[in-house]
């Protein structure tokens, strides 16, 4: 009788399991993929793993900027991600599909340190329908324009010439004119929603960035590994109303001023000696971005006390208002930037990149009186190389020299500043 009273019990508990277990299937295709990211960053500031702009160098030595003073090391494992991918149904005579990839760099920003890394947090989750030359995309994901993803690193917060950090909810339609010309139109929230919980300018002004891209794709020049000769010609223009009240005598009224953001790039992938019979060794690449625009900060998010996104700043030289009765329009100030990257196989396993980027705004000579701490041009230089143990495994070493010059001296620190870091990385692809 203990016997069965035993193995009741054991069925019992098990119930739930059993349940549980039944709730991770689908009834569609679903795989599982992703990877697990090691970093050991290793800095002459005192700075984390994400290497955006260089702290001002000391100016003096009895007057020295902390951060610049002092190198550090940091550990980092949060870039790890995990994504499905899931295969649907046709629908509307369209093949469906659909991604959700997450990483555990936390909220916004996301650097180590911050209260909510190692936070599991959403990248992407969108919905493809496919007619062959016609492709709708509806979710959440990277831009619809200016975005060319083989810039290779090792740090993913280096990606900032046009790379962006950030994405963003959107509407995009892909047309195919030919096999190798298409053209891709896209409407995008104006603001990363995962950073921006609150009503703000850009919401307020009630409309999308609109973007046009056209993409011209051949083999002529061959390939390396999947990509081909890519030349891509793209702009974003969108709106929004800075917000300030009326005037000093009636602080309860406000008043909206409409403002216009916009952007372009031209971007190109040319493999200058292609792989021969599926084997890398010997190939040759030359990858790059142009660009330029206002407001494009969503895009750009390089620098602290961002320059990008500060219309309406009364130290911007911009403010919508000089006294009770005028008013000055405001504009965001320009910048203007780019990349370049060379990739050489060694062997089919063992490749090396060298990257160029830079960026500068160029700002009122109000806003440099008013601002100490904006950035006026960032540049650096990324040199790595990485090995492919396996089609799961890769190792990389990386050196990066950041250059960041800031619109005035400060007490502690020169209006410049330089950053160098060494960083190792593993991955393990599943």
């Amino acid at each position: 009788m203990k016997r069965y009273l035993v193995l009741l019990l054991a069925l019992l508990l098990a119930l739930p399991a059993l349940s549980h277990a039944g709730s991770v299937t689908s009834r569609y295709d679903v795989t599982l993929g992703g990877y697990v990211k090691f970093d050991v960053v290793y800095t002459d500031q005192n700075d984390t793993h994400n290497l955006r702009a260089a702290a001002r160098d000391s100016r003096r030595t009895f007057a020295e900027n902390a951060n610049s003073s002092y190198d550090a090391v940091t550990w980092a494992g949060g870039e790890t991600r995990l994504n499905l991918a899931i295969k649907g149904p046709d629908g509307w005579g369209a093949k469906t599909n659909a991604f959700i990839e997450g990483d555990f760099r936390g909220g916004s920003g996301g650097g180590q340190g911050a209260a909510t890394y190692g936070f599991f947090t959403l990248r992407h989750a969108f919905m493809n329908m496919d007619w062959g030359s016609t492709k709708l995309l509806v979710g959440h994901t990277w831009q619809a324009w200016g975005l060319l993803p083989t810039l290779n690193v090792l740090g993913a917060s280096e990606n900032h010439f046009m790379r962006g950090n950030v994405r963003v909810p959107q509407i995009r339609l892909t047309q195919g004119f030919t096999k190798e010309l298409d053209m891709v139109i896209g409407l995008a929230a104006p603001t990363n929603t995962f950073g921006n919980t609150q009503p703000d300018d850009k919401s307020r002004a009630l409309y999308p960035d609109s973007s046009i891209e056209f993409v011209y794709k051949t083999p002529a020049m061959g390939k390396i590994g999947p990509r081909t000769l890519t030349l891509g010609l793209g702009g974003m223009v969108g709106k929004e109303k800075v917000t300030f009240v009326n005037n000093t005598l009636y602080p309860n009224h406000y008043r909206s001023v409409p403002i216009t953001r916009w952007g372009s790039s031209f971007y190109g992938f040319i493999p200058i000696l292609s792989e021969k019979a599926n084997n890398k060794q010997g190939s040759l690449a030359l990858t790059g971005s142009v660009f330029m625009g206002q407001g494009l900060g969503v895009y750009l998010p390089a620098a602290p006390n961002n320059p990008y996104d500060r219309p309406g700043d009364a130290a911007t030289g911009a403010a919508p208002y000089l006294s009770t009765d005028s008013i000055v329009t405001p504009r965001y100030p320009m910048t203007t930037g780019g990349w370049g990257q060379m990739t050489f196989y060694f062997t089919d396993k063992m490749f090396s990149n060298l990257v160029f980027g830079w960026q500068k705004n160029n700002i009122s000579s109000r806003y440099y009186a008013a601002q100490a701490g904006v950035v006026r041009y960032i540049q650096n230089w990324i040199f790595n190389v990485m090995y492919d143990v396996s089609p799961a495994i890769r190792f990389g070493a990386e050196y990066t020299r950041v250059m960041t010059s800031y619109t005035q001296w400060t007490a502690t620190g020169k209006p410049s500043g330089t950053l160098n870091a060494v960083r190792l990385g593993a991955y393990y692809y599943f």
